[in-house]
């Protein structure tokens, strides 16, 4: 008798929710339409990025898009809140239910909404076009930050300079926006209630499904495990610096100063000369050439590059791209380098995908044709998921596996099959040490700037600190990035603005954990496939090749098909076997770099952390 009574309270208890017939007609509505809306959106932005951006009919388009959109959301509103009280429907429709757009901003009231869109405007132009004047000419205030004024202290060698800049870029981004940028994150904390977010700091990291505490967590963890790398590698800039610029600017036991910290990790993103960097590990093997290897091999247009690179995912086990996708390509302008990328574009109601493609045929474009193109294998892969679960399961998720494609081409291996790589001595230690100095400025030197970035703005939203409370910002950029301004700063000055190089609310996190997880997916098929065993300096992961690794496309079109239809955890088990995003990958690739690094600092009585 108990156990028949166990038995069916077991399968009530058990049973999966029956879908409701109610919920599903309202979810295949607004599919239907979100879809339609999402799709002129996209041509309104295609416009956008092929006439340029100062265009006034596509900046319109972008407008009534956008103004569509959200009048439509606004209709949706009511129901879906009634469909969630209810409690209504199976997983996939509570699913679908909790992906419906927010209302976000044109939650508040109409002032508040003027008021924020035009804090935010007036920032993100500040950003963009503000002039300084040139060093010792007053007169002369045309220099934009990009590319005029980075160009001129990447540079220079005087001192006087690089500091005239660092400080008057501060005054005319950071201090002249103070009191905006306090306003906005107040409104901010409004806008997260109305959204209904009790805490701001849970609203900010909404996009990650994870609550502030433990999204917190999460990259508090990833910061530990980075830590003995960073500090070993910030010793090492460190003593270069001061090999640079003398005890007197760059002290021992010190965070190193920032305006200077700048231009030399900054240079990592430039095709410097090896000469520039005083202690490269192996000055005598130089730096590959990609951009004029590419030209020597003949692969001087973007056609022939493309095709090239979709072989590579052809050859991963990825369906090869149709040749009707190239001619139908479009290229975008010249004009500004930071603007001219390759792109793939989707759509929601229209069974097609389009392609932009920049005309420059350099080692940054080559690379960005393999995140383009594994844009295109995800948006198709995601396809058959209804509007609401087409999206990444968070933002820059589809980032991340880009760059794990463009992270396994770079691999010597793959270059030396292209003809990219000539000489017998691209396997060798010294040779891969200099390729990974370069990696790991550009890598582990910007995850601490990335996290400082958003705990500022968490620890302003959760009321642990004011708004415009510098001195705490600094603190939080001398821990954890080991850097310090050319004199102390205190809160008569306001510096954060200066560092935001994206949108004032655009959360960080979710790029920061895109660059660890590209790691974490080479290690994962590096591993699977055999060619990396821990441990083991005979088969280390810096020189895993993927290309014709045929397993890869089956277990990354499972994973990449389902959108967002469950949470990033669910997909990155189908996709690494484990639940949550992890440095190892990271650590793994640099092993090579962190046991030099060690051995260099300690030989040289270089000095590790900082007082």
């Amino acid at each position: 008798m108990w156990l028949w009574l166990w038995l069916v309270l077991h399968i009530c208890l058990t049973r999966a929710d029956p879908p409701d017939p109610g919920l599903e007609t309202f979810l295949k509505d607004a599919n239907q339409q979100l879809a339609v809306i999402y799709d002129q959106a996209v041509l309104a932005q295609l416009l956008h990025e092929l006439r340029g951006p100062n265009d006034l009919v596509a900046l319109l388009d972008i407008e009534v898009t956008d103004n569509k959109l959200v009048k439509y959301v606004r209709t949706l509103s009511t129901r879906k809140a009634k469909f969630r009280r209810l409690g209504l429907g199976d997983d996939l429709q509570r699913r679908q239910l909790s992906k419906l757009p927010l209302l976000g901003y044109e939650a508040l009231p109409d002032r508040d909404l003027r008021r924020v869109y035009e804090l935010a405007s007036n920032m993100s132009d500040n950003y963009r076009n503000v002039k300084l004047c040139a060093y010792k000419q007053p007169d002369n205030c045309t220099l934009r930050l990009i590319p005029e004024v980075q160009s001129i202290v990447q540079g220079s060698r005087d001192l006087d300079e690089i500091e005239y800049y660092w400080f008057e870029w501060r005054r005319r981004t950071g201090l002249a926006t103070r009191y905006q940028f306090v306003a906005f994150m107040d409104l901010y904390k409004k806008t997260a209630k109305l959204n209904g977010y009790p805490r701001a700091e849970d609203y900010w990291f909404r996009s990650l499904e994870l609550g502030a505490q433990e999204a917190m967590t999460l990259l508090d963890h990833i910061m530990h495990g980075l830590r003995p790398l960073f500090l070993q590698f910030h010793a090492h800039v460190r003593g270069s610096l001061r090999k640079m610029h003398g005890l007197g600017l760059v002290p021992r036991d010190r965070p190193f100063p920032q305006h200077l910290a700048e231009v030399f990790i900054g240079n990592a993103f430039r095709r410097v000369q090896p000469e520039w960097y005083v202690d490269l590990p192996a000055p005598q093997f130089g730096l590959s050439n990609i951009t004029q290897e590419l030209h020597r091999r003949g692969l001087t247009t973007t056609q022939r590059v493309f095709w090239n690179v979709a072989e590579f995912f052809r050859g991963v086990g990825l369906p090869l791209l149709e040749s009707s996708l190239w001619e139908y390509a479009q290229p975008v302008s010249t004009d500004d380098d930071d603007r001219c990328w390759h792109k793939a574009w989707r759509y929601y109601a229209l069974p097609r995908t389009n392609f932009t493609y920049c005309p420059l045929n350099d080692e940054e474009r080559f690379f960005n044709m393999f995140e383009a193109q594994s844009d295109l294998h995800f948006y198709r892969a995601a396809s058959a998921q209804p509007t609401l679960l087409r999206e990444e399961p968070f933002p820059n998720f589809s980032d991340a596996v880009g760059k794990f494609f463009s992270l396994a081409a770079s691999s010597p291996g793959y270059l030396h099959k292209m003809g990219l790589l000539r000489d017998g001595q691209w396997k060798g230690l010294p040779a891969r040490l200099n390729r990974l100095y370069i990696q790991g400025l550009r890598v582990v030197f910007l995850l601490p700037v990335f996290y400082v970035l958003d705990r500022y703005r968490v620890e302003v939203l959760s009321g642990h600190i004011k708004g415009d409370d510098n001195e705490a910002y600094w603190r939080f950029t001398e821990h954890f990035t080991g850097s310090a301004a050319p004199s102390k700063r205190s809160n008569q000055q306001f510096d954060v603005p200066a560092k935001l190089l994206m949108e004032v609310d655009d959360q960080y996190a979710s790029q920061f954990l895109s660059i660890v997880l590209q790691f974490q997916l080479f290690n994962h098929f590096c591993t699977k496939t055999g060619q990396f065993e821990r441990g083991n300096p005979k088969m280390p992961l810096d020189l895993c090749d993927l290309s014709d690794q045929r397993s890869i496309g089956k277990d990354l079109q499972r994973a990449l098909s389902l959108g967002s239809s469950v949470h990033y955890r669910k997909v990155l088990q189908e996709l690494v076997g484990e639940p949550e995003i992890s440095v190892d990958g990271l650590l793994a690739y640099f092993q090579p770099l962190n046991d030099w690094l060690e051995k260099e600092n300690e030989k040289n009585n270089l000095d590790v952390g900082w007082k």
